[in-house]
């Protein structure tokens, strides 16, 4: 049986291993910025609502990650902070109250900047696969 030399494959392994590591550090910093430009983007949309324009102050966004188990989870999450001035009119700022007597219709700020800013976190997402790399040698 012929001997052979795997040592280029497990060099590969291993640098994939260290892109995987350096991605999901590259993609905290792409989310925080992302997560900050919706934020400021769904509240100056919500500023101008002629009703509800001091709701727009309770919106803002929260970072979590874990990482463990061979596993690494970042995530945001945005949104009207219900513990703020307003923060409880969040839901009808932005869902709206089609069934009521005054049928308030739905703002969708948040969803229509999310939207907007899709793009950009896109960009972000792959310049921070592309470090990991160039981080790796790769």
């Amino acid at each position: 049986m012929a001997d052979f030399d795997f040592s280029e494959v497990t060099q590969l392994a291993a640098d994939l291993g260290d892109v995987a590591a350096e991605t999901v550090n590259n993609l905290g910093p792409a989310l925080e910025f992302t997560s900050f430009r919706i934020k400021q983007g769904a509240a100056r949309k919500v500023s101008s609502r002629r009703h509800f324009g001091q709701a727009a102050a309770a919106i803002d966004y929260e970072l979590n990650g874990f990482s463990g188990f061979g596993a690494a989870v970042v995530q945001a999450e945005i949104g009207y902070d219900k513990h703020r001035p307003a923060g409880e009119l969040g839901n009808l700022v932005e869902f709206g109250a089609p069934g009521s007597p005054n049928a308030l219709s739905p703002g969708s700020e948040l969803v229509s900047t999310l939207h907007e800013e899709e793009a950009d976190f896109v960009r972000g997402i792959e310049r921070a696969i592309a470090d990991a790399h160039r981080g790796a040698g790769l």
